[in-house]
C-alpha cells in the first residue's frame, strides 16, 4: 500500500495518496510511512507548516531528517536546514538519502 500511495503522490493524484497514507498510518501508527507520507503529501501541496509539523513529530531517521531538511529549506530556514541536512550527510548510510540531502544542500541559496 506505501508503495502505491507514493506512486499516487508522484502522479500527482495528492487527495488519493493522502487517503492511503492515512489508512497506512490507521493500520500500523508505529512505523513511520504513513505520516512520512502525509508530509510529502503536504510538501506536493505547498502546505509546508504542515509537513514540517508531521516531520517533527517523528522519530529522527534518515527518510525523516532528510524531508524535514528540504520543508525547512523550502520554508526559507537555511540554517536550521543546512543543519539537519549535514546531519543526514554525517550520519547515514542510505545513499538516497544522502544523495536527497547533497542535492538540497546544493540548491539552498547563498
Amino acid at each position: 500500500m506505501t508503495e502505491i500511495g507514493f506512486i499516487a503522490l508522484s502522479a500527482g493524484l495528492d487527495g488519493q495518496a493522502d487517503a492511503i497514507f492515512k489508512g497506512i498510518a490507521a493500520a500500523r501508527p508505529g512505523q513511520e510511512a504513513g505520516p512520512l507520507g502525509r508530509a510529502l503529501v503536504h510538501m506536493a501541496r505547498g502546505e509546508l507548516d504542515g509537513a514540517i509539523a508531521i516531520l517533527r513529530a517523528l522519530p529522527p531517521s534518515d527518510a525523516t531528517l532528510s524531508y524535514l531538511g528540504l520543508a525547512l529549506a523550502r520554508r526559507g530556514d537555511k540554517a536550521e536546514a543546512q543543519a539537519i541536512l549535514q546531519r543526514v550527510l554525517r550520519t547515514s548510510s542510505d545513499g538516497a538519502f544522502v544523495e536527497l540531502a547533497t542535492a538540497a544542500l546544493q540548491g539552498l541559496p547563498d
